[in-house]
C-alpha cells in the first residue's frame, strides 16, 4: 500500500481515510448537502505531494511554524513523508496533528499505515481501530488485516480483508483476501477469490498478477505462466504485468523469454525495464512478488 497512486497498476487509488471531522466536512460541503468523505488523496495538498514530496514537505513545514494550531500542514507533512517512505517522520507529523485534533481519523490512518510499514503492528492496529470510532471505512480493515497477516494470523486477516472488500468493493481487497486464504492453507479458497475478482474486474490484471505469484511459489509453474500471460494480455505495457511475466519466465529457466519481456517493457518504460533486469540478475530464484504491501 502506498499513498501515491499506482499510476501503472490497475488497482485501487491512494491510501483512503475517512472524514477529518464532521465540522470540516460540512464546511467543505456547504449548507444543505451531505458531507463528503475526505481521503488522503483528496487532501488539498495531494497534487503538490505527488508532484514533488520534498518541496511539499518544506512548504508545509514552514506553514506549520507559522500556524501551529492548524492541523492541515501537519497532515500534509505526514502525507509527504509517507510518499518518501520516511515512516518515522510520518508518525511524528501525524502525532502532532492528533495533538491539535484528538481522534482525527485522517491522522490516525496515516499513523497506522506508517507504523505498519515500520513493523509496529500492534500500535498500527490500535490506531486503525481508533479511527473506526469516527467512521467505518475499509481502509482501517485493510491496515488491520495486513498487520494480522504479517503477525502470522492469516485467518484473522481473511475476515479483515473480507470486511475491507465488502466496504470498498476494491479488486485489491479481494486479492489480499485470496492471499490470506492461500497462506492459511486454503488454496482452493484463494483461487476461488481471485477468480471472483477476475470476473468482477475483467480489465484489471491484478488478480492474475497475484495468482501467478502464489501459483509459482506453490510449484505450479505452468499455471503461473498462464496467469502472468493473462495479466500481460489485459495490460500489455504495465510494468507490473510484464515484470511478473519476466520473473516467471526467468525462474522457470526461460532466460531468453525473460530478456525479451524486459526489452518489451523498455519500449515504454526504460527505467522500469532496467530495474527489472537488475532484479533478475541479482536474485534469479527469488520468490515472485505480489502487489505492494
Amino acid at each position: 500500500m502506498s499513498i501515491q497512486r499506482r499510476s501503472q497498476k490497475h488497482s485501487r487509488p491512494a491510501l483512503c481515510v475517512p472524514v477529518m471531522s464532521v465540522l470540516a466536512s460540512i464546511a467543505a460541503c456547504g449548507v444543505g448537502c451531505a458531507p463528503k468523505q475526505v481521503t488522503m488523496s483528496t487532501l488539498p495538498c495531494a497534487d503538490e505531494v505527488h508532484a514533488n514530496p520534498t518541496a511539499a514537505r518544506a512548504k508545509f513545514a514552514e506553514q506549520a511554524g507559522q500556524s501551529p494550531d492548524d492541523i492541515m500542514p501537519q497532515l500534509c507533512i505526514a502525507y509527504a513523508a509517507i510518499a518518501q517512505h520516511r515512516y518515522s517522520e510520518a508518525v511524528e507529523a501525524a502525532t502532532r496533528a492528533l495533538a491539535i485534533e484528538k481522534g482525527n481519523a485522517v491522522a490516525l490512518r496515516m499513523r497506522a499505515f506508517a507504523r505498519y510499514r515500520l513493523g509496529a503492528f500492534n500500535a498500527a492496529i490500535e490506531d486503525a481501530e481508533r479511527s473506526l470510532r469516527s467512521a467505518t471505512d475499509g481502509e482501517a480493515y485493510e491496515i488491520i488485516g495486513k498487520c494480522h497477516l504479517r503477525q502470522g494470523d492469516a485467518r484473522a486477516a481473511i475476515e479483515d480483508f473480507r470486511v475491507w472488500a465488502n466496504l470498498s468493493g476494491l479488486v485489491e481487497a479481494r486479492c489480499w483476501m485470496g492471499a490470506a486464504q492461500w497462506t492459511a492453507g486454503d488454496r482452493a479458497g484463494g483461487l476461488k477469490t481471485w477468480e471472483a475478482a477476475e470476473l468482477a474486474a475483467p480489465k484489471d490484471p491484478e488478480p492474475f498478477i497475484w495468482k501467478a505469484g502464489f501459483l509459482f511459489r506453490g510449484g505450479d509453474r505452468d499455471a503461473a505462466l498462464e496467469a502472468a500471460q493473462r495479466a500481460v494480455a489485459i495490460a500489455p505495457t504495465s510494468p507490473q504485468s510484464l515484470g511478473t511475466l519476466a520473473r516467471v519466465q526467468s525462474w522457470s529457466g526461460d532466460a531468453g523469454g525473460a530478456e525479451e519481456t524486459v526489452r518489451r517493457l523498455a519500449v515504454t518504460d526504460k527505467i522500469a525495464a532496467e530495474k527489472l533486469r537488475q532484479s533478475l540478475q541479482a536474485q534469479p530464484t527469488t520468490e515472485l512478488e505480489t502487489s505492494g504491501g
